[in-house]
């Protein structure tokens, strides 16, 4: 994987721990557009790498069909662990502890599964390639249950622009 690949996934995974793991009001934008910004991202780039033999995309494709289920089974397992509550008259969601290690167990995996498919032969620049398009499935993963639980709430969506009064929160 590339050095500039790697550095801006770990600023965008520091990031977003970092706000959610906070509190912080739940708008719709931003549960959806972060990760379709980097299934987007992970997509353009995904077309422009690999290009080698008939044997290396099958394996690039079966690597990256893995990936992207653990992705969004991982997503989906994290967004159990975000807490989801009503608070100043809107949803608010705030990661927990057990998110962090979900996040934390999700990165080691991912490492594992890039280290055996490169151990396999596959395409190195589709794996570097890839980041971002199994990222942005996790986020949209984690994204499908925190948002149907916010629902769940009966409480309306943050408006635009909503910001962090922690005064309020449980």
């Amino acid at each position: 994987m590339s050095i500039p690949t790697v550095l801006i996934a770990v600023a965008v995974i520091a990031y977003l721990l970092i706000r959610r793991f906070l509190g912080e009001p739940l708008e719709a934008r931003r549960l959806i557009l972060p990760p379709v910004i980097l299934i987007g991202w992970g997509g353009i780039s995904l077309s422009n790498a690999g290009g080698g033999s008939v044997h290396h995309a099958v394996l690039d494709g079966v690597v990256l069909g893995l990936g992207a289920l653990v992705a969004v089974l991982g997503g989906i397992v994290r967004g159990l662990t975000v807490k989801v509550f009503v608070s100043n008259g809107h949803v608010w969601y705030r990661y927990t502890a057990l998110t962090v290690v979900v996040w934390i167990a999700l990165i080691a995996l991912r490492v594992g599964q890039s280290a055996g498919a490169h151990a396999l032969g596959a395409d190195d620049a589709v794996l570097s390639a890839a980041l971002m398009l199994v990222f942005g499935l996790s986020l949209l993963g984690e994204a499908a249950v925190v948002a149907r639980r916010a629902v769940a709430t009966g409480a309306p969506f943050a408006p635009r622009g909503a910001r962090r009064d922690v005064s309020g929160l449980r």
